[in-house]
């Protein structure tokens, strides 16, 4: 009876590869996301569009009714489930927004604000 050497690597191998096609994924805000975000007690329709390019995310915000549109996003980070960024805004003076949001069971929850104190709750799913 002839003896298999490669036999264990061959096996190896195979384990591997099944190993690594079940790994989960790392969650990731990359996309097209579209809720809600209340200011002065209006809620109001938003979109989120967020890419990564090697490791640099980049992004614009707007609003459906034109108050913000395609804004470009700065200081965009995503850590341990945390995404924060800011804009500005220019309406009709500019001033400075940012968002700290959750990433959690696929939707992103939290907060914006400004310099003013002024803030709001936003929610967001991936857009389908």
């Amino acid at each position: 009876m002839k003896r298999c050497f490669l036999c264990p690597l061959i096996i190896l191998t195979v384990l591997a590869g099944t190993g690594l096609a079940q790994a989960p994924q790392k969650p990731d805000v990359v996309g097209t996301w579209v809720g809600t975000a209340l200011s002065d007690d209006t809620l109001l329709e938003v979109a989120l569009v967020i890419d990564k390019t090697n490791e640099a995310y980049s992004g614009k915000f707007s609003e459906a009714t034109g108050m913000v549109v395609a804004s470009p996003l700065r200081e965009i980070v995503f850590k341990d489930g945390k995404l924060t960024f800011e804009f500005d805004l220019s309406q009709p003076l500019t001033a400075l927004i940012k968002f700290e949001l959750l990433l959690d069971n696929g939707t992103l929850k939290g907060v914006w604000f400004d310099p003013d104190g002024n803030s709001g709750a936003v929610e967001l799913a991936p857009k389908k």
